[in-house]
């Protein structure tokens, strides 16, 4: 077997024995708007194309869905200091004190990016101890279809 795939299985073993946080200790809002997508620059000029299709290039077509994720602290749990958001493949988005009020953003990005598998679609928001212990965490993933699910209860589709 090979090392990543039993690092993964482990992995998931481990996940399951930390307990999700209660639902009445926290507070989701999603942000949803439209932004506008930006291609950057490019490298290879088309003669034959118009300003306007230039643009359209560029600029990915118009306003495209983006998404982001505010979660407001409502209660900590006895032992809670710190809260740690890492994203599914293991990177760590924020890292900061715990405390009651303070709101926290995670930047999902567009909608068609998060389904496409592009961008981070599942996140592990966790409230560790003053010893690093990991005591609750909070599980928010969105599948491929669009369904956002928070602990795994549905909370909407994007």
């Amino acid at each position: 077997m090979p090392l990543a795939v039993l690092a993964f299985l482990l992995y998931s073993f481990l996940q399951s024995d930390i307990p999700y946080k209660p639902s009445e200790e926290f507070h989701l809002v999603i942000d949803y708007k439209f932004k506008q997508r930006t291609m950057g620059t490019s490298a290879t000029l088309d003669f034959g194309e118009t300003v306007g299709e230039h643009e359209k290039k560029m600029r990915g077509g118009g306003p495209l869905p983006y998404l982001i994720i505010e979660l407001k602290i409502l209660k900590l749990a006895e032992g809670e200091v710190k809260v740690k958001a890492v994203t599914g493949n293991g990177k760590i988005v924020f890292n900061r004190k715990a405390e009651v009020g303070v709101i926290h953003k995670l930047d999902l990005g567009f909608t068609d990016d998060v389904k496409d598998r592009v961008t981070p679609y599942e996140f592990n928001i966790y409230f560790l101890s003053s010893s690093k212990k990991i005591l609750s965490r909070i599980h928010l993933f969105v599948e491929e279809e669009g369904v956002f699910l928070v602990n795994n209860e549905k909370r909407g589709k994007f």
